[in-house]
Order: C-alpha cells, then sequence, then structure tokens
C-alpha cells in the first residue's frame, strides 16, 4: 500500500518557496556602489586626450611617365597635418569652378602627413613603431591601410631587398623581441586556443616527419609551377 502525502506540504523543485522579507527601515545608502563612468565611455573625450584613432596619409612620389608630363600640382603639403587639393588643370570641375567662382580647393587634416621625400624607416617610425611596441606590452592595436590603385601601397608595405617596408620591419621588431626567450626543443604543442600539450619523443619524431613532408611537397610544387611557367 503507497503512503498518502499532503500534496499542500509539497514543494516541486521548479517552484520557489516565497520567502517574506523583513520591512525595510530608513533609505538604502548605495553612495559607496556609485562610480562616474562618464570619462570612461565619452567618445570624444577618449578621442582628444588619448587619440585612439590616428589617421596618416602618405604621399608618393611622381612617377619616371609622371614626371616627363606637367605638373598639375594637385596635391599641396601646408604642414604636417593638413593638405590642399586642387582638382587637375584641365578637368571639368576645374573649368567649371574657374569660370564660375575661381578654382575651388579642398582642405584635409590629417594626425601626419608624409611627403614624397619621406623614407621607409621614417614613414615606419612615425606610423607602426609605436602601436607594435605596444602590442608587445599587452594592449590590444589595429592597423587599417587604404590606398587606391597605384598609389603605392606594395611598396609601402612590401618595400624592395634594399630598402625594405612596414610589413618586413615590424616582422622584424616583433622576432627581436622575443630573442633569447624562444624554447630550443619541440616537444610542445598548441591544444586547441588556450593550451598546449608536450609530446613525447616519438610523438616529436612524427610531427618532424609531417613538417618535413610538408615542406618537401611545397618545394616541388613550386618547382613544377616554375617548370611551367619557363615552358609556356
Amino acid at each position: 500500500m503507497e503512503p498518502v502525502l499532503d500534496k499542500a506540504t509539497i514543494i516541486r523543485p521548479s517552484y520557489i518557496a516565497s520567502v517574506e522579507l523583513p520591512p525595510r527601515i530608513g533609505p538604502v545608502n548605495v553612495e559607496d556602489l556609485k562610480a562616474d563612468l562618464s570619462d570612461e565611455f565619452s567618445l570624444r573625450n577618449s578621442l582628444d586626450s588619448k587619440e585612439h584613432i590616428q589617421v596618416c596619409l602618405r604621399i608618393r612620389p611622381f612617377t619616371a611617365s609622371e614626371k616627363e608630363n606637367e605638373s598639375q600640382d594637385c596635391v599641396s603639403i601646408q604642414d604636417s597635418t593638413s593638405i590642399i587639393l586642387k582638382g587637375p588643370k584641365n578637368s571639368m570641375i576645374c573649368r567649371q569652378s574657374e569660370k564660375n567662382i575661381g578654382q575651388m580647393v579642398q582642405r584635409f587634416t590629417f594626425s601626419r602627413v608624409f611627403g614624397p621625400e619621406t623614407t621607409q624607416e621614417e614613414f615606419f617610425d612615425g606610423t607602426v613603431k609605436q602601436p607594435v611596441q605596444d602590442f608587445l606590452e599587452g594592449r590590444n592595436r589595429l592597423i587599417f591601410t587604404y590606398g587606391v590603385t597605384n598609389a603605392g601601397k606594395t611598396y609601402t608595405f612590401q618595400g624592395t631587398e634594399a630598402d625594405i617596408g612596414i610589413l618586413p620591419r615590424t616582422m622584424d621588431m616583433l622576432f627581436k623581441s622575443i630573442h633569447g626567450k624562444l624554447y630550443p626543443d619541440m616537444d610542445f604543442k598548441p591544444l586547441r586556443c588556450r593550451d598546449y600539450i608536450r609530446l613525447t619523443k616519438e610523438q616529436v619524431r612524427e610531427e618532424v616527419a609531417v613538417k618535413n613532408s610538408i615542406l618537401r611537397l611545397m618545394k616541388e610544387v613550386w618547382q613544377n609551377f616554375l617548370y611551367s611557367a619557363l615552358q609556356g
């Protein structure tokens, strides 16, 4: 015979029994919990005081073919932070503006302007070096670049063998920062995103064999590509 339970006294697990709270006596003081976060979340204040966003402009020199033609003087550097743009002399907008209200010019301001005489080293030191140093010290940094076709992006990024660009200089700075701190052995392997595992001697040999096979395959693919290009 099953026991008979009083259903009124059973509290189901999905329910919460109500508890009568004691009456509040006077106002609750929360002054010690308040914090003024207006400075932290003020966009204008953060941009003005900390300069979280910087916009730099680099103006490339004329190419050999451009030097043969008459200089249009479309870009004039006013100072280290501003430029003036004018339309080409024979353009429609230039002729219309001169006919109506005179030549129209536009002025733009940047965090810093680098002229055609700027070297790769000067540009790197003035734009990328400090964000890379901040990154090495644990801060988040983002560098975004933009340029129209034939603006000089590849030269600025990669440079030449004699005068390297910002990407090789950045990598050189990163690897120099860990010089003498590298673990010489190969018995550690990354695991997912934030962990690692220690390999046994047998696993190390397997990892070395896999890496060597990948490098050998890449070399064969590159040699076949060069052979096909020369034959074509």
